[in-house]
């Protein structure tokens, strides 16, 4: 597991700060003209190299060879990130065509492969009992590599191309942050032992050759307890430094730490947590309600970011040049981003009975009834990337494994009887089963359905097709549980065609009702 502990820079000279400043121009030219140029390789049919560098080692802005490499380091994660999302935005767009199953397959393959700008493209194939071909990978025995259609990679590269429009390239010309190797930024411990006010120096190269700079950093105690900690159980210091620089032109730098990640529990006991933020952040199956005054602190952000916005609205001042929005939206994504670590810990430490094995949870989603649509879209955006960061630390560093299941209709399946309608759920924090008539607060209850799903069957496809296929085993469950008939006799069964389904189109009548309580007492 790697972390960054981030420590300012109060100590440095004009002159090493003007050094340090200077980097930042020649690196974001460096990285401009580096990431255009593998682009451009990756669409005429190339593919990311494992190094990546312009054509015979030239070099931008007077960097140097050592500096140039870290550009290209820097330029090789953000294609591999920008990949991994546009093969994410492509899958969904395959999905929700009306190809056949075998052009899908084909494009599939293509999409895992990255292969979207091949010219030509061949794939392993095996054939199965009934004459067929199956996929396979290059190492199975008697596999056959058949071309990839041309139509189809020209349908690759048009659809690529759609995805690109929600996925740009990302642009590296106002990079903050610079992560620089250990060839360019080495930490080093004082020579003086009596010196307990810096606990590292860095020496970083700059743009002069043979004149480095030296940063002293202030000594944080935090971070000497987790390096300790990384050192005895087998870690370090990573061989990277982040050098920051923020709106008001200060500097900070960052330690990374590499530590061994924890082993995965063995005792303990599965979580469904369910982010309905109803009157809390977050519930989970055993009833809790965590989060309680992280509502009430967000209406008050988000009163005063409603105000502010609509105040440089009226002056046709765009939010994103004046200071105090920036510095506002700052200190709401700090303020979420705490209060999720800060109940996930509470969970990671629980001990006893209620020590966690395994958290079950869902997709995402943050929305809130009663704040405005700017706030939903800031806190939505926040808290989804928080939680799947602070999710994948609890695996690392508490060995929790975190299971995810499909989110349709878990607000309004019963955890009790497994019956679903959207009249479950009368009001946003209340929950009363139409069919079997449990009462409990709305988050519990998602959180409970989100655990009973831990061992289902993943169902096929995303989007609406995913909604479809859940719907469907939900409907299947239900009637095998109960007993019900086929098509719609009782009503509002998951999945009833609408002319049968009458409670959810024409109301409900006093025999359907009795109907139901008759099956969940028999």
């Amino acid at each position: 597991m790697k972390r960054a502990y981030p420590h300012t820079l109060n100590a440095v000279h004009d002159t090493k700060r003007g050094s340090l400043l200077a980097l930042f121009p020649a690196f974001r030219t460096a990285l401009k003209t580096v990431l255009a140029h593998e682009v451009r390789h990756l669409q005429q049919g190339g593919t990311l190299p494992r190094y990546v560098q312009l054509p015979k080692g030239a070099r931008v802005a007077g960097l140097s060879a050592r500096q140039m490499k870290t550009v290209g380091n820097m330029t090789r994660n953000a294609l591999l990130s920008w990949q991994a999302l546009l093969e994410r935005a492509v899958r969904a767009i395959i999905n929700g065509s009306t190809l056949t199953d075998r052009e899908r397959m084909v494009l599939h393959r293509v999409n895992t492969r990255h292969a979207w700008w091949a010219n030509d493209l061949s794939l392993p194939w095996v054939e199965n009992g009934d004459g067929g071909l199956r996929p396979c990978t290059m190492r199975t025995r008697n596999m056959l590599l058949l071309p990839v259609p041309a139509y189809l990679l020209k349908l690759s590269r048009r659809i690529v191309k759609h995805a690109i429009t929600r996925t740009p390239i990302p642009d590296l010309s106002h990079v903050r942050t610079l992560v620089l190797d250990a060839i360019i930024a080495k930490p080093e411990r004082p020579h003086a032992h009596t010196d307990t006010r810096f606990g590292w120096w860095i020496r970083v190269a700059t743009l002069t050759k043979g004149k480095p700079v030296l940063i002293p950093v202030d000594r944080n105690e935090y971070f000497e307890q987790q390096y300790a900690h990384a050192i005895k159980h087998g870690g370090g210091l990573c061989g990277v430094i982040q050098l920051t620089r923020h709106d008001n032109g200060t500097l900070s730098c960052a330690l990374v730490l590499d530590r061994p990640d924890a082993p995965m529990r063995m005792d303990g006991k599965p979580l469904g947590i369910d982010y309905g933020m109803a009157d809390a952040l977050m519930a989970d199956s055993d009833g809790n309600l965590m989060g309680h005054a992280m509502l009430a602190t967000l209406k008050r952000y988000d009163l005063r970011l409603t105000q502010l916005g609509a105040w440089l609205q009226r002056r046709h001042i765009k939010p994103s040049t004046n200071h105090e929005y920036r510095r506002l939206q700052h200190r709401i994504r700090a303020y979420v981003a705490n209060e999720i670590g800060r109940i996930l810990n509470r969970v990671a430490a629980r001990h006893g009975a209620a020590k966690v094995r395994e958290l079950i949870v869902e997709r995402l989603d943050f929305r809130y009834g009663g704040m405005s649509p700017r706030m939903n879209r800031l806190i939505t955006r926040i808290g989804r990337a928080v939680f799947k960061q602070r999710l994948a630390a609890l695996t690392e560093k508490h060995g929790i494994a975190v299971c995810a299941v499909p989110a349709p209709y878990t607000s309004q399946e019963c955890s009790g009887c497994g019956y679903v309608c959207p009249r479950n759920r009368p009001a946003r924090a209340r929950f009363t089963c139409r069919f079997c008539n449990k009462k409990q607060h709305a988050d519990v209850n998602a959180a409970r359905v989100i655990m009973s799903r831990r061992s289902w069957q993943q169902p096929d496809d995303t989007g609406p097709a995913s909604r479809r296929n859940t719907l469907r085993m939900l409907d299947e469950r239900f009637r095998q549980r109960w007993d019900t008939p086929a098509q719609g006799a009782v009503m509002d069964v998951a999945g009833a065609p609408c002319d049968i389904r009458t409670a959810t189109t024409n109301g409900e009548n006093a025999g359907s009702s009795s109907r139901c309580h008759e099956l969940t007492h028999n």
